[in-house]
């Protein structure tokens, strides 16, 4: 069988199931989890498998799964990757009773993922193919829910917040040679195909600020953290300026605490945010910056500070 029968044999196999595979990602959609959470999602994935009579490892990284497909010979593993989590978007239409919605599409790759493993096996192509083809279900793509992601780590459940990297740990990709993904993209009207896509990288960062509770009425007794908050998001947007357009750095923290109680000067104010580059030493000058603001505003009013780093994401290029 030629390269392009193979081709045509798998086109023809999806358009057979294209209804089927339109159903998986509606499902998926109507019934989204945030990561290290995707049980419903991860058990849908397993039975589409199973329909398939495709050999699964599971679980990886607590909800992943992996299928593989075998060639005639094992000369290759090209590996297929759907990521399966949602995230906190609570305003969307497609947001369920808890405020979770799959606003990044992710229930458009899985089923992608999984229409290709129906062609694999529907088609009868993999007794023509030197190669095998893996399935991997990955967890925990949205980088969110960090203290339930702490929670994991110290209970020795995760080593790493993110789910690819927690699968590289566990070296469920020691045995691939190439690995490849499709994301939706936004605001499409019409069919289009993007290729060699580039995404930004980040660090994620907690920042806690520590000063000195007082009642509020006396507030010239203590050492007020908010102010010294307040004063890092100024000095961090001071140094926008600096950072030069081909970097994209991008930062944009949150006030996760701003203090206990509303007549108590707040001594701990905690704030969250990402250093967005789009490269490693774009991250690291973006980093600097806002260690620089934070320190700064701290020493201001007599507060302290300390950082959190947590690793995000490399620049994909």
């Amino acid at each position: 069988m030629t390269l392009a029968e193979i081709k045509r044999k798998l086109i023809d196999t999806i358009e057979t199931h294209q209804d089927e595979i339109c159903r998986i990602g509606d499902e998926i959609l109507q019934n989204p989890e945030r990561g290290y959470c995707e049980e419903k999602t991860s058990a849908l994935v397993r039975r589409e498998l199973e329909k398939r009579g495709i050999a699964y490892d599971y679980p990886c990284a607590l909800t992943g799964v992996k299928g593989k497909l075998r060639g005639r010979e094992s000369n290759a593993n090209v590996c297929i990757i759907g990521e399966m989590d949602a995230l906190w978007c609570a305003g969307s239409p497609i947001a369920n009773e808890t405020g979770i919605a799959h606003a990044c599409g992710h229930n458009a790759q899985v089923a992608a993922m999984l229409g290709a493993a129906i062609a694999f096996a529907d088609s009868g192509v993999m007794a023509y193919l030197d190669g095998d083809v893996t399935f991997l279900a990955v967890p925990a793509e949205e980088f969110i829910d960090m203290e339930y992601r702490k929670s994991l780590k110290e209970s020795g459940k995760i080593a790493y917040y993110g789910g690819k990297q927690q699968l590289i740990a566990e070296g469920a990709f020691d045995d691939v040679d190439m690995a490849m993904m499709v994301h939706a993209q936004p605001n499409e009207p019409k069919a289009k195909l993007f290729v060699q896509g580039e995404n930004l990288g980040f660090l994620a960062k907690t920042i806690t600020f520590h000063g000195r509770a007082v009642h509020g009425s006396t507030p010239f007794d203590g050492v007020n953290a908010l102010n010294a908050a307040a004063l890092a998001i100024l000095g961090i947007h001071a140094n926008r300026e600096t950072f030069r357009e081909e970097e994209k750095i991008r930062i944009h923290p949150i006030i996760t605490k701003g203090g206990d109680v509303v007549n108590s000067v707040p001594s701990e104010v905690c704030m969250d945010t990402y250093v967005r580059g789009a490269s490693y030493e774009a991250i690291q000058k973006g980093n600097r910056a806002v260690e620089n603001a934070a320190k700064g505003a701290a020493e201001m009013v007599g507060a302290a500070v300390t950082f959190e780093d947590i690793p995000g994401y490399l620049p994909l290029k």
